[in-house]
């Protein structure tokens, strides 16, 4: 593909707070990503949040009231919830390797923090990539033509 980094397509730092309660951890979610990052009070990146875990707690007949990020959260690996290792990158993960963590885990990842030092520096969306593609030279002449008849 490119030389393109995370640090090159994240979007700026936005999470929730491990201890933001269900109306605040609703209204956050309003923003245009469908997962957010859990951090600590370090901003230290502890799991994710989406979209569907919120639905998982309606089905599972909680109310708005009863819950938090903290107890939504998710690491963002496929096979289980939460683990001590939610799936991150660093600022110089190349685009490839991003590309391959949202398709190896395309059913429970739809953002992936980018951290520095364990600190939440941004995040990367499904649609930072797909952006990213739409942009004039984003593959280099030389490869393209590599991969065309």
């Amino acid at each position: 593909m490119s030389c393109i980094c995370a640090k090159d397509i994240m979007h700026p730092r936005i999470s929730l707070p491990a201890k933001m309660k269900g109306e605040e951890l609703v209204e956050t979610l309003m923003c245009s990503y469908p997962a957010l990052p859990v951090v600590n009070d370090n901003l230290e990146v502890i799991g994710v949040v989406s979209e569907y875990d919120v639905f998982g707690a309606l089905e599972e007949g909680r109310t708005i009231h009863e819950f938090s990020a903290e107890s939504l959260m998710t690491c963002g690996h496929s096979e289980h919830g939460a683990c001590a290792s939610p799936i991150t990158v660093t600022p110089d993960a190349p685009i490839e390797a991003i590309v391959d963590l949202f398709y190896q885990n395309s059913k429970s990842l739809s953002v992936i923090p980018v951290v520095d030092k364990k600190k939440l520096v941004g995040i990367i969306g499904r649609k930072n990539i797909i952006n990213a593609l739409a942009e004039r030279g984003f593959w280099e002449e030389h490869e393209f033509k590599k991969r065309t008849p």
